[in-house]
């Protein structure tokens, strides 16, 4: 388990949020799955819910905003910066698109979101109240994520730039690729097959769980999916899944040591 205090270092993954068109079946659908609690913000906020281990937060939920285009439901991503609008510049200069400018979410901190030039969304946070996810790693809270790209060389060279990184190929027969900082491992690009269907391009997070097989059942008891067989992996055991409004997510059972 990894508690967190203070904000992450910049260009490292911060916090990830759910865009769901009913945040109230959502936040029912991942209380019994995570074992989440919640905290509603004012109007406001947009509703915005925090979820919540104990006392910790771990991940927020957001319903299609009112006069919003129809967005189909997704689990985003967000990165530290100590400078949301310098960053943002700089992802556009390196070929992003800008979904949402940066704002100021009252006393919590700052944020935009971006498109990435292979067409994933992505958000920046610079933290003030907010620092993200208080709790990695333990059931119910993430512990990695992954981008799943049509172009994974361009995703993986702006990444790099953007977030002064390193990338380092997977052994095996995809195209996979780890960013870094250092030794610290940051996140996944992997490239689409053609096999699975009409993946579109997106950040999909992974969340730890004590038990990959009983977690499944549970999603799927709730009105979830199973996207194919239970994996074994040298990370753990690993499922994707998908919510009752259609967002993937990945869970992993690590593996005992």
């Amino acid at each position: 388990m990894t508690t967190h205090s203070q904000a992450k270092p910049a260009g490292t993954p911060t916090w990830t949020d759910l865009m769901t068109p009913d945040v109230e079946a959502a936040r029912t659908f991942y209380q019994a799955v995570f074992g989440w609690e919640y905290d509603i913000g004012g109007p406001e906020f947009g509703g915005y819910t925090t979820a919540r281990l104990g006392k910790r937060t771990t991940a927020g939920l957001m319903g299609n905003q009112p006069g919003a285009p129809p967005m189909p439901a997704a689990w985003g991503l967000y990165f530290a910066t100590n400078h949301v609008e310098t960053e943002v510049a700089r992802a556009v200069e390196l070929g992003a698109k800008v979904l949402s400018p940066a704002m100021v979410v009252g006393e919590f901190g700052g944020m935009a979101i971006c498109e990435d030039p292979t067409g994933a969304a992505f958000g920046f946070w610079q933290a003030g109240q907010h620092i993200g996810s208080q709790v990695t790693d333990e059931p119910g809270a993430t512990t990695w994520c992954e981008l799943y790209t049509s172009n994974a060389k361009q995703a993986r060279d702006f990444y790099m730039t953007l977030l002064g990184a390193t990338a380092d190929p997977m052994a095996g027969g995809m195209e996979y690729y780890v960013l870094k900082h250092g030794e610290e491992m940051l996140a996944g690009i992997m490239q689409i097959d053609p096999a699975w269907g009409n993946m579109h391009t997106q950040w999909v997070s992974y969340f730890s769980v004590a038990n990959a097989d009983e977690t499944a059942a549970v999603v799927t008891k709730h009105g979830g999916k199973q996207m194919g067989p239970i994996d074994d992996s040298p990370f753990g055991r690993i499922a994707a899944l998908a919510d009752p409004s259609g967002a993937i997510f990945k869970i992993v059972q690590p593996p005992m040591h």
